[in-house]
């Protein structure tokens, strides 16, 4: 009986109830993709790459640190390796110098770009009263495609197949 709520009926009989929650809209949620995304769009566009390795501060031409902790340790990169200059690279239009940093890095970055018009939707149809619309199954489908991507462009990679 913990599952379930007990009504007594006009009657004077007791009837368990099953508890439904319906989930209301959260604008915070899709008000934070909506802002990280456009903060990563906004990133690419404003960082640059120097000698294909570094990645620079706007203005002060200062590299950043390099971020993956296995190939800082192990000298080999981990599947997400290449994904900031793959980003920087699109966002200023070089798709062959993306294409070399990590092919994943395009599939991600399309549905980065995506996010904006999406959240932004979103936001307006909680605002309007109108329900969120939901992704199920699609949303599962691009992660599961994209987590496919990086392993298999990973595996080439350390197979040595040039991509």
């Amino acid at each position: 009986m913990s599952d379930c709520l007990v009504a007594e009926s006009p009657a004077g009989d007791t009837a368990p109830q099953s508890r439904t929650f319906v989930a209301r809209p959260d604008p915070l949620y899709h008000g934070v993709l909506l802002a990280i995304s456009s903060a990563i769009l906004v990133l690419a566009v404003v960082l640059s790459v120097r000698d294909r390795s570094q990645v620079l501060l706007p203005w002060l031409n200062i590299p950043l640190p390099e971020l993956c902790l296995m190939r800082r340790m192990t000298g080999l990169g981990c599947p997400g390796c290449g994904m900031t200059r793959c980003f920087i690279s699109l966002a200023h239009g070089d798709w062959a110098a993306a294409w070399s940093y990590n092919p994943a890095g395009l599939f991600l970055f399309v549905v980065v770009a995506l996010q904006i018009p999406y959240r932004s939707w979103q936001l307006w149809r909680i605002r309007s009263g109108l329900p969120e619309l939901r992704t199920g199954m699609l949303a599962a489908l691009f992660l599961a495609t994209f987590a496919s991507a990086l392993l298999v462009q990973w595996a080439l990679r350390l197979a040595g197949v040039p991509l």
